[in-house]
């Protein structure tokens, strides 16, 4: 395609031509395929943009919350509660997440950490998947490879423990496996009184010493 390089433009009136315009310098083919390659990107530009305002207008985002079942008031991914008695911490309870039920004063809770600090035997810290609190009854429920130390050393296992925070009592009537020391102990159940740190074990007990091996 030929290019032009100048326009002349002359001004015509009957019987003489009058002195030429001064000479316009036309664009060159490559200049005009580049401005309208800069218009076309451009427009390009303006219709995504108007497609993504109008997608984003008409689609709001879900929303990544869990919705909560008509029983539960309340659901915190995190909780931490502590009971006193006077300046005195009696024990703290930590849980990954809890759903509460202010009827009934219960609450559902996941991954959780009781460390109880009350009676002689203070300083156990105890473990499980689940549990509930209830608040009502000042009872604490652990669940599901509930696992525990006392201060002393002791540690035993079982898949449901139950502690009375008011009385101040840790019982199980689910089999337990007790290691205390030398000492290791199966039992069909447990119960520990942090006040006086006596512990008594329910129905058949099978107890290994080192060196020595007794059933009652």
């Amino acid at each position: 395609m030929p290019t032009v390089d100048c326009l002349k433009v002359i001004h015509w009136t009957e019987g003489c031509y009058n002195v030429m315009l001064p000479c316009m310098k036309m664009p060159s083919t490559r200049r005009i395929r580049q401005i309208l390659a800069t218009l076309v990107l451009a427009g390009s530009v303006a219709l995504i943009s108007i497609i993504v305002i109008k997608q984003f207008r008409s689609n709001p985002p879900e929303s990544t919350s869990k919705p909560i079942s008509p029983e539960i008031d309340m659901s915190l991914a995190r909780l931490n509660f502590s009971e006193m008695r006077g300046d005195e911490k009696l024990w703290d309870l930590d849980a990954d997440r809890a759903d509460y039920d202010k009827d009934t004063g219960a609450a559902k809770l996941a991954a959780v950490k009781v460390e109880i600090f009350q009676g002689k035997a203070g300083g156990v810290l105890v473990t499980s998947e689940t549990g509930n609190y209830l608040e009502n009854q000042h009872l604490v429920t652990l669940h599901k490879n509930v696992h525990a130390v006392t201060r002393k050393g002791m540690v035993f296992d079982t898949e449901q423990l139950e502690y009375r925070t008011k009385a101040g009592i840790i019982n199980t009537i689910k089999p337990v496996k007790v290691v205390d020391g030398r000492l290791t102990l199966n039992a069909n159940g447990m119960e520990m009184h942090l006040d006086s740190e006596n512990v008594r074990f329910k129905g058949k007990v099978d107890a290994v010493i080192e060196g020595y091996h007794a059933k009652h």
